[in-house]
């Protein structure tokens, strides 16, 4: 609804929600530095990815990922030690525009110095539910069912993830005139059968920016656009090392 008021009381509401995104940022990164000097068992990552959905009919569409784990302590972004590396292609059902069933296939492995023989096929099923709530917040939450197969090994593990957004209009700075901005919080939890247990949760807090002009899109699901997706990402896991990971995401999104 703001793009419908005057410039000015406009410009006076982003500005104070840009400012308070700052610094809630900057507190998390403050707490995740006491966090690692308290912790030993805590690495920070950096997570680079590239998405791409590409619509192939008006309910089906192709979504292909890939991405890689790197360090941050290393002190260089492109030359950091790697610990994963991960691909997929997907399916994608959609019988309305609230509801998205997608079936997919992805690989994943250890790389770098840090090859330790992981090799990890993964059949994944995905069910996702978006509701567009009061005030123009969209819920999104989705269900995952991992068929992974580690080292020849069966296991099975189910993830539900909650996530919700609101967009905005953009106008702050002339070269940002127009795109949108979306700022988003989710949380997850996995259940891993190979323990038996809830073994791993996940907090995040983001924001998506779009990167070709445009009015704001209102709506549930994106049929054409570039997008960058950049969040802070809190790992917990009771059954892995390290146990903790503080990670910098920042992904490319393209809606072909």
């Amino acid at each position: 609804m703001l793009e419908k008021l005057p410039d000015r009381r406009r410009r006076a509401i982003q500005t104070p929600l840009v400012l308070i995104s700052g610094l809630f940022l900057l507190v998390f990164l403050s707490d995740t530095r006491t966090i690692r000097a308290q912790e030993p068992t805590t690495r920070d990552e950096f997570w680079p990815s590239i998405e791409a959905y590409i619509n192939v009919k008006p309910k089906v569409r192709l979504y292909l990922l890939g991405t890689v784990s790197k360090a941050i302590e290393d002190g260089e972004l492109f030359n950091a030690q790697s610990f994963e590396a991960q691909v997929g292609a997907h399916v994608d059902y959609i019988p309305n525009e609230h509801f998205i069933l997608r079936g997919g296939y992805r690989y994943g492995r250890a790389v770098g110095d840090n090859d330790d023989g992981f090799r990890e096929h993964r059949l994944l099923s995905e069910q996702i539910f978006r509701k567009l709530l009061p005030g123009e917040l969209l819920l999104t939450d989705r269900n995952r069912e991992d068929f992974r197969f580690i080292k020849g090994d069966f296991s099975f593990r189910y993830r539900n993830r909650v996530m919700v957004e609101r967009e905005f209009q953009v106008n702050l700075l002339t070269f940002l005139r127009r795109r949108t901005i979306t700022p988003y919080i989710s949380g997850e939890i996995s259940y891993d059968t190979r323990y038996d247990i809830w073994n791993r949760n996940r907090y995040a807090v983001g924001v998506v920016q779009s990167l070709r002009r445009g009015p704001l899109l209102r709506q549930l699901l994106p049929k054409r656009g570039i997008f960058l997706d950049l969040y802070l990402m809190r790992q917990n896991d009771s059954r892995s090392t390290p146990a903790h990971v503080n990670a910098i995401g920042a992904g490319l999104v393209f809606h072909f």
